[in-house]
C-alpha cells in the first residue's frame, strides 16, 4: 500500500470508529439486537421459518458490525505502517 492508500485507510477507520461509538448508533444497535433476540425467543418451537428469519437478520447485523470492526483494525495497522515509514525517513535524515 502506498502512503495515500494508507492515509485513506486510517481516515476510513477513524470515521468507522466515530460512527460505531456514537451514542445514538449504540442505542440503535442495542435496540435492534434486543428486538431480534425477542423475536427469536418469542417464536414457537414448531415455527422454524420464523426462527430462521430472526437468526438470519441477526447474522446480517453481525456482518454489518464486523465490517466496521475490520475497517477499524485495518486503520490501526495502516497507522502503524505509516509511523514506521515516518520513523525510517527520520532515521535516513539523521
Amino acid at each position: 500500500m502506498n502512503e495515500i492508500e494508507l492515509k485513506n485507510t486510517v481516515q476510513k477507520a477513524q470515521r468507522a470508529e466515530q460512527l460505531l461509538n456514537d451514542p445514538m448508533i449504540q442505542e440503535f444497535i442495542i435496540s435492534v439486537r434486543g428486538d431480534l433476540l425477542n423475536k427469536f425467543e418469542s417464536t414457537a418451537l414448531d415455527s422454524e421459518a420464523e426462527r430462521l428469519a430472526a437468526w438470519n437478520q441477526s447474522q446480517v447485523l453481525k456482518l454489518f458490525l464486523d465490517k466496521f470492526t475490520k475497517q477499524i483494525k485495518a486503520g490501526k495497522a495502516a497507522k502503524l505502517t505509516l509511523m514506521d515509514k515516518i520513523n525510517n525517513n527520520i532515521s535516513k535524515i539523521i
